[in-house]
């Protein structure tokens, strides 16, 4: 130990970043496959409970009670976890642990705080990261041609056309209704045929000349 004043600093090594967010993702796989259905089947039990009182429980209200039932369940496995051993399941497979200044267990308070802070990060992040590829995406698709083909529907020769009740809708018109032979007019037809790619545009100035 170093000591600093009245102050201990522990003179461990630290784990490194990529050792933690290893340890969180495993940690993250628990909370997702085994406490998500565990706080479900606890909201079960408690349904199940009230049904034998006659209580009847919505289907909106038993949603609530398995959240509930999940974000209490994910607090106490990070607080317990880390108060009893110093570590949670992801942790002790990375083999890191957390302490405090002196070396030693943080204790209730400190683990359900940090806890807390812990998973609103995520939120805050993951919130975040969202909007973020929503505005990517808006800005994207706004330089695409107002027709474009991506390489999934060019590698099948395949188009993604709009429809209204089941009839798909001819360019530049209204939908014709079920067993009309409406058609665009052969202009109209050449140049949607051009926008989507389907024809280069030597082939529409030369099918243009035809018309």
């Amino acid at each position: 130990m170093k000591t600093t004043g009245s102050v201990q600093v522990i003179d461990y090594e630290q784990a490194t970043s990529n050792r933690r967010l290893v340890a969180r993702i495993v940690d993250l796989l628990v909370v997702w496959f085994v406490l998500l259905p565990l706080g479900m089947a606890l909201a079960y039990l408690v349904q199940v409970m009230a049904g034998v009182v006659n209580i009847k429980i919505s289907n909106d209200a038993f949603g609530v009670m398995g959240l509930v039932a999940w974000v209490v369940i994910i607090l106490l496995y990070d607080t317990g976890l880390h108060r009893l051993f110093g570590k949670t399941l992801g942790k002790k497979l990375l083999g890191i642990r957390v302490v405090d200044v002196q070396g030693e267990k943080l204790g209730w308070g400190k683990n359900l705080l940090r806890a807390v802070v812990l998973y609103i990060s995520i939120l805050v992040v993951a919130a975040g990261a969202a909007i973020t590829a929503s505005i990517i995406g808006w800005v994207v698709l706004r330089t695409l041609p107002r027709y474009g083909r991506f390489p999934h529907d060019k590698a099948v020769k395949g188009f993604v056309v709009r429809e209204v009740k089941g009839v798909l809708v001819p360019a530049g018109e209204q939908p014709a209704a079920a067993g009309s032979a409406a058609r665009p007019s052969p202009l109209s037809d050449l140049e949607r045929m051009r926008a989507q790619g389907m024809i280069s545009q030597e082939e529409y100035e030369r099918k243009k000349r035809e018309l």
